[in-house]
């Protein structure tokens, strides 16, 4: 079988496949829906990360019009939003971009999705996100009652947690990406399908800057926060934001803390997840100032030129 017969047959079976997919989640009562966003994207990774780009559009295209003719308009989203993800991913693979920049990519488009899934859900199912919030904020008083424990009155409030609750579904969309990301790279190799060899997380470099804009979202959160009186609108940028701040602080905070535990106390792995995951519960304000030297003082290229020594003489 030439290349070309065979791109055509493998593209056809892909779109059969996904057809059967959607027609079987139909039947079950949208019993797949769930897994859309994880199993949809890794055909078209490998068929896109095999020809390309352009060869892929085409079958992309066939897979909308296969979920326009087989599925609800809640499923078609899902589906049709996952394999975009896909054959983008297996595009950038194709013309092998860097690594990192690949996986940032990916996880803004599964954030993308999922927000755009939110609303259309909202728009299409009558799906009531404030009776949502509702629901959540009566589930936390009553938790806080029986613990007798007091929280202010503006982290029960309707405004905040419905902003947490965006924010979370921005967080869970990039834990699938990342997921997405790496599931597809093993299916990859196991293919014999050349790919990069991915980054570890501590080589990658985020940008100076970035650290001191995370760090002033925080101080923004903290202020607002403080002050619940403040007009509605800024409250509320200012809060979302500074979420997104501090998760960012976060993530970062415990990569540097790892690497601060490697070169310091263990290189064992078991130690130094389990002391970063128990200095991002105990210390998380003290995590915040470690990510704030990694990312924008010159902590991380010292952790690292630190760790090529210990490597060299060990």
């Amino acid at each position: 079988m030439n290349k070309r017969t065979l791109k055509i047959t493998t593209g056809a079976m892909i779109v059969a496949i996904f057809g059967v997919l959607l027609l079987f989640n139909r039947q079950m009562g949208g019993l797949l829906e769930g897994s859309f966003t994880y199993l949809f994207p890794i055909p078209m990774v490998a068929y896109a990360a095999r020809y390309g780009g352009r060869s892929s559009l085409t079958v992309f295209v066939c897979m909308v019009f296969t979920a326009f003719l087989t599925s609800t308009l809640t499923s078609m989203f899902y589906a049709i939003s996952a394999a975009f993800v896909g054959m983008i991913f297996g595009a950038m693979m194709f013309r092998k971009m860097d690594p990192t920049k690949t996986l940032l990519v990916v996880m803004f488009l599964c954030v993308l999705s999922n927000l755009l899934n939110l609303v259309l859900l909202a728009g299409i199912s009558g799906y009531n996100l404030d009776a949502e919030v509702r629901e959540m904020q009566e589930g936390m008083r009553l938790a806080m009652q029986k613990a007798n424990v007091a929280l202010p009155d503006a982290m029960l409030s309707t405004d905040f947690l419905r902003r947490l609750f965006l924010v979370s579904i921005a967080l869970g969309g990039a834990f699938q990406g990342f997921l997405i990301y790496e599931i597809s790279l093993l299916i990859l190799r196991r293919m014999r399908i050349p790919v990069q060899k991915p980054k570890a997380v501590s080589q990658y470099y985020p940008p100076k800057w970035s650290g001191l804009v995370a760090f002033i979202a925080f101080m923004g959160y903290s202020y607002a926060f403080a002050k619940p009186g403040m007009d509605p609108l800024t409250q509320g940028v200012l809060e979302t934001v500074g979420m997104l701040g501090y998760f960012y602080l976060i993530v970062f905070g415990v990569i540097a803390l790892s690497l601060v535990i490697r070169c310091y106390v263990s290189g064992k792995r078991g130690v130094v997840l389990l002391l970063s995951i128990l200095g991002m519960f105990l210390m998380p304000q003290g995590v915040m100032i470690l990510a704030l030297f990694y990312i924008s003082g010159g902590l991380h290229p010292y952790l690292l030129t630190k760790l090529e020594e210990m490597q060299q003489h060990g």
